[in-house]
Protein backbone atom coordinates (compact mmCIF):
# COMPACT_ATOMS: atom_id res chain seq x y z
CA UNK A 1 0.00 0.00 0.00
CA UNK A 2 1.54 3.18 -1.13
CA UNK A 3 1.74 6.23 1.25
CA UNK A 4 -1.62 7.86 -0.60
CA UNK A 5 -3.32 4.93 -0.53
CA UNK A 6 -2.44 4.59 3.12
CA UNK A 7 -3.75 8.18 4.01
CA UNK A 8 -7.10 7.74 2.29
CA UNK A 9 -7.54 4.63 4.22
CA UNK A 10 -6.51 6.34 7.51
CA UNK A 11 -8.77 9.18 6.89
CA UNK A 12 -11.64 7.03 5.91
CA UNK A 13 -11.60 4.32 8.69
CA UNK A 14 -11.00 7.25 11.81
CA UNK A 15 -13.29 9.59 9.98
CA UNK A 16 -15.85 7.51 10.96
CA UNK A 17 -14.43 6.72 14.14
CA UNK A 18 -14.79 10.61 14.75
CA UNK A 19 -18.14 11.28 13.08
CA UNK A 20 -19.51 8.35 16.06
CA UNK A 21 -17.38 10.00 18.84
CA UNK A 22 -18.94 13.41 17.87
CA UNK A 23 -22.51 12.00 17.96
CA UNK A 24 -22.37 10.84 21.36
CA UNK A 25 -20.06 13.32 23.34
CA UNK A 26 -19.33 16.63 23.64
CA UNK A 27 -16.19 18.96 22.98
CA UNK A 28 -15.45 19.17 26.58
CA UNK A 29 -15.24 15.25 26.74
CA UNK A 30 -11.92 15.38 24.26
CA UNK A 31 -8.97 14.13 26.77
CA UNK A 32 -7.30 17.35 24.55
CA UNK A 33 -9.97 20.13 25.36
CA UNK A 34 -8.15 21.87 28.26
CA UNK A 35 -4.52 21.58 26.21
CA UNK A 36 -3.50 25.09 26.14
CA UNK A 37 -1.47 24.33 23.04
CA UNK A 38 -0.86 21.69 20.32
CA UNK A 39 2.62 21.34 21.50
CA UNK A 40 0.65 20.02 24.94
CA UNK A 41 -0.91 17.52 22.81
CA UNK A 42 2.15 16.29 21.24
CA UNK A 43 3.84 16.00 24.58
CA UNK A 44 1.04 13.95 26.09
CA UNK A 45 1.03 11.63 23.16
CA UNK A 46 5.21 11.29 23.86
CA UNK A 47 4.36 10.80 27.35
CA UNK A 48 1.33 8.04 26.60
CA UNK A 49 3.88 6.66 24.12
CA UNK A 50 6.94 6.26 26.69
CA UNK A 51 4.72 5.16 29.36
CA UNK A 52 3.38 2.18 27.21
CA UNK A 53 6.15 0.70 25.83
CA UNK A 54 6.66 -2.19 28.40
CA UNK A 55 2.76 -2.95 28.35
CA UNK A 56 2.38 -6.45 28.28
CA UNK A 57 -0.25 -9.38 28.13
CA UNK A 58 -3.47 -9.50 26.27
CA UNK A 59 -3.90 -5.84 26.53
CA UNK A 60 -0.53 -5.45 24.73
CA UNK A 61 -1.86 -7.57 21.17
CA UNK A 62 -5.16 -5.00 21.10
CA UNK A 63 -5.22 -3.84 17.31
CA UNK A 64 -6.65 0.06 18.50
CA UNK A 65 -3.42 0.17 21.37
CA UNK A 66 -1.37 -1.02 18.74
CA UNK A 67 -2.38 0.84 16.19
CA UNK A 68 -1.85 4.05 18.49
CA UNK A 69 0.96 3.49 19.46
CA UNK A 70 2.21 3.32 15.85
CA UNK A 71 0.42 6.85 14.59
CA UNK A 72 2.28 8.44 17.87
CA UNK A 73 5.49 7.12 16.54
CA UNK A 74 4.60 7.85 12.98
CA UNK A 75 3.39 11.86 14.45
CA UNK A 76 6.45 11.92 16.58
CA UNK A 77 8.65 11.52 13.50
CA UNK A 78 6.38 13.82 11.47
CA UNK A 79 6.91 16.22 14.26
CA UNK A 80 10.79 16.05 14.26
CA UNK A 81 11.35 16.31 10.66
CA UNK A 82 8.83 18.79 10.44
CA UNK A 83 6.96 16.77 7.87
CA UNK A 84 3.64 18.00 6.04
CA UNK A 85 1.98 14.63 7.21
CA UNK A 86 2.36 15.97 11.51
CA UNK A 87 -1.21 17.54 11.29
CA UNK A 88 -2.84 14.74 10.09
CA UNK A 89 -0.87 12.13 12.08
CA UNK A 90 -1.71 14.03 15.18
CA UNK A 91 -5.44 14.60 14.31
CA UNK A 92 -5.32 10.41 14.17
CA UNK A 93 -3.41 10.49 17.37
CA UNK A 94 -6.14 12.25 19.18
CA UNK A 95 -9.24 10.47 17.51
CA UNK A 96 -7.81 6.95 18.64
CA UNK A 97 -6.60 8.50 22.01
CA UNK A 98 -10.25 9.98 22.79
CA UNK A 99 -12.07 6.60 22.11
CA UNK A 100 -9.29 4.17 24.33
CA UNK A 101 -10.81 4.89 27.53
CA UNK A 102 -14.72 4.49 25.80
CA UNK A 103 -13.02 1.02 23.95
CA UNK A 104 -11.42 -0.43 26.94
CA UNK A 105 -14.24 -0.11 29.41
CA UNK A 106 -16.51 -1.46 27.22
CA UNK A 107 -14.37 -4.61 26.81
CA UNK A 108 -12.89 -4.96 30.12
CA UNK A 109 -14.22 -5.27 33.67
CA UNK A 110 -11.60 -3.00 35.35
CA UNK A 111 -11.98 -5.28 38.71
CA UNK A 112 -10.72 -8.52 37.20
CA UNK A 113 -8.56 -7.12 33.89
CA UNK A 114 -5.95 -5.17 36.01
CA UNK A 115 -3.99 -4.39 32.06
CA UNK A 116 -6.90 -2.74 30.84
CA UNK A 117 -7.07 -0.86 33.86
CA UNK A 118 -3.69 0.31 33.81
CA UNK A 119 -3.91 1.55 30.23
CA UNK A 120 -7.14 3.66 31.15
CA UNK A 121 -4.91 4.82 33.64
CA UNK A 122 -2.17 5.76 31.89
CA UNK A 123 -4.24 7.35 28.80
CA UNK A 124 -6.08 9.84 31.93
CA UNK A 125 -2.52 10.58 33.22
CA UNK A 126 0.03 11.24 29.91
CA UNK A 127 -3.61 13.52 28.91
CA UNK A 128 -3.52 15.64 31.84
CA UNK A 129 0.02 15.57 32.84
CA UNK A 130 0.99 16.71 29.51
CA UNK A 131 -1.49 19.57 29.17
CA UNK A 132 -1.09 20.77 33.04
CA UNK A 133 2.71 20.38 33.00
CA UNK A 134 4.93 24.46 33.16
CA UNK A 135 5.77 25.67 29.64
CA UNK A 136 9.65 25.81 30.26
CA UNK A 137 8.99 21.46 31.77
CA UNK A 138 7.10 20.94 28.74
CA UNK A 139 9.41 22.53 26.09
CA UNK A 140 11.89 21.18 27.46
CA UNK A 141 10.64 17.18 27.13
CA UNK A 142 9.81 18.27 23.19
CA UNK A 143 13.34 19.21 22.78
CA UNK A 144 14.65 16.33 24.21
CA UNK A 145 12.50 13.85 22.11
CA UNK A 146 15.29 13.03 18.88
CA UNK A 147 15.94 10.06 17.13
CA UNK A 148 18.69 7.82 18.59
CA UNK A 149 20.10 5.03 15.99
CA UNK A 150 17.01 5.62 13.17
CA UNK A 151 13.91 5.07 16.13
CA UNK A 152 12.70 7.99 18.62
CA UNK A 153 13.69 8.63 21.78
CA UNK A 154 12.72 10.58 24.73
CA UNK A 155 15.08 10.23 27.48
CA UNK A 156 13.81 13.08 29.63
CA UNK A 157 10.11 11.75 29.79
CA UNK A 158 12.14 7.74 30.90
CA UNK A 159 13.78 9.27 33.40
CA UNK A 160 10.15 10.76 34.79
CA UNK A 161 8.91 7.16 34.89
CA UNK A 162 8.97 6.23 38.56
CA UNK A 163 6.78 9.24 38.86
CA UNK A 164 4.48 9.17 36.07
CA UNK A 165 4.00 5.46 37.57
CA UNK A 166 2.79 6.78 41.08
CA UNK A 167 0.09 8.90 39.51
CA UNK A 168 -0.83 5.77 37.26
CA UNK A 169 -1.48 4.10 40.75
CA UNK A 170 -3.19 6.93 42.36
CA UNK A 171 -5.63 7.15 39.32
CA UNK A 172 -6.31 3.33 39.28
CA UNK A 173 -6.71 3.80 43.08
CA UNK A 174 -9.73 6.72 42.21
CA UNK A 175 -11.60 4.15 40.56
Amino acid sequence: MNKQDRNSFRKEMLGKLEEHWATSHSPEDDLFYYHPSEDKIVLSHALFWVMTQNIRGKIAKEKYFQLLRQYQEEMLEAYLTESEDFKDLLHYCNIIYNTLPVILRSMYDFRIHLDARKLAAITIVAGGYGGDMPEDQAYDLLNDIDFYYNKVKCRKIEKLLPILSKLVIEEQKSW
